[in-house]
């Protein structure tokens, strides 16, 4: 069963140790080869710094909660440089553009999904802008041999695009499974 980055975003994090909350998923760290979820930013703020806590230290990931080890696992980011320098660079791939190193557009990445056992990510959901996705549904593209992740756009080889699959939802999807 994968897991989608955007229904684990606002779960709380529970400690199993001593068995209590301790803030919600922020978001989720990828590494900059889009490949492999690092950790989860747990808290975000001014005065305290961002708090990160990384894949090891992750017990489950559950319906309604991700469960640590302990508390102890949540840390300053500056205490996971490999976490830290992702946050650095600013790269979420969430919201950025897809493209092609042949300059084509292949949609914006609305979501990924992972393996909740491994943090492999698995592939990324992809949408053309409301109006595509309303008629046809998002589309996914498992992920590619090769990702470039930056500011404002995301490059894949021109053979990712052969790899997306045209999902059935949205209006064309309806009157499909209607005329089925």
């Amino acid at each position: 069963m994968m897991a989608k980055a955007s229904e684990v975003i606002g779960r709380p994090v529970m400690v199993r140790e001593g068995g209590k909350e301790v803030g919600k998923i922020k978001d989720l760290v990828v590494d900059p080869s889009g490949r492999q979820v690092l950790g989860f930013v747990v808290a975000e703020g001014l005065l305290s710094g961002t708090k990160v806590a990384s894949w090891a230290a992750l017990q489950a990931i559950g319906p309604d909660s991700v469960v640590l080890n302990a508390a102890g696992s949540i840390v300053k980011a500056a205490q996971a440089p490999d976490i830290k320098s992702v946050l650095d660079k600013g790269t979420s791939i969430r919201g950025l553009k897809l493209q092609t190193t042949a300059g084509k557009e292949l949609g914006k990445v609305e979501d990924f999904e992972f393996d909740p056992q491994t943090g492999a990510v698995q592939g990324y959901e992809l949408s053309g802008g409301l109006f595509s996705d309303a008629l046809g549904g998002r589309s996914f593209l498992p992920t590619p041999m090769t990702l470039e992740l930056g500011k404002d756009v995301a490059f894949v080889g021109p053979e990712a695009e052969a790899t997306i699959q045209q999902s059935s939802g949205g209006i064309r999807g309806a009157f499909k499974r209607q005329s089925d």
